[in-house]
């Protein structure tokens, strides 16, 4: 087996034959594999003065780095709040919207329950709390109680929002990375308790 500095390259004449780089020098089997087992656990493979292979560890992140990653951890964590209060699942988004979009229509145009089915979402919600017929009672208690978490989650996504926002401000404004690290570990702590 043999390592060239020049390419970073590991080569042998089985595979090679004779195009392996003039500076290639001879490594063990057991080197290589202790090298490559160090790449494994995140090490990089880099020529010694004589260019020898050896397993170093990686530079340490930049400031712009760590502040990606702590901008990511941040929007994970708002996204882990949002989740506590709403469900996440494909179209769930939108027939929350829709939901709340008729909730309001239907209680603005006076509790129409003779028009209910021009609200399917309100009627739907009536039935699966009340049964296949609600009155007209509790169709409008139905369409209120959509109104009023709405109206909740309007007020709690405003502050994971705002956390959310000045945490990633914070982060950005840092100037080294324990700054980064406190930025962070404080919105997520403020996130975690909303």
């Amino acid at each position: 087996m043999r390592y060239s500095a020049q390419t970073g390259g590991f080569y042998t004449t089985e595979i090679h034959g004779t195009n392996i780089p003039a500076d290639a020098v001879e490594i063990t089997s057991a080197d290589h594999a202790a090298l490559l087992a160090a790449q494994s656990a995140g090490k990089l493979i880099e020529p010694d003065a004589n260019g020898y292979p050896i397993a170093v560890d990686p530079p340490p992140p930049t400031l712009a780095e760590v502040q990606a990653a702590a901008h990511a951890a941040i929007d994970g964590e708002a996204g882990a709040s949002r989740a506590r209060y709403i469900t996440v699942a494909a179209g769930q988004e939108a027939t929350y919207m829709l939901k709340e979009q008729q909730a309001r229509a239907y209680k603005s145009a006076g509790y129409p329950v003779a028009s209910i089915s021009d609200y399917p979402m309100i009627q739907a919600e009536a039935a699966a709390v009340y049964g296949a017929a609600p009155t007209a009672a509790e169709i409008q208690s139905a369409c209120d109680t959509v109104i009023a978490q709405a109206d909740a989650w309007i007020a709690k996504a405003a502050q994971i929002e705002q956390s959310r926002i000045s945490g990633k401000r914070a982060v950005s404004a840092a100037v080294d990375l324990a700054g980064v690290d406190a930025a962070t570990a404080a919105t997520i702590t403020e996130l975690g308790a909303l």
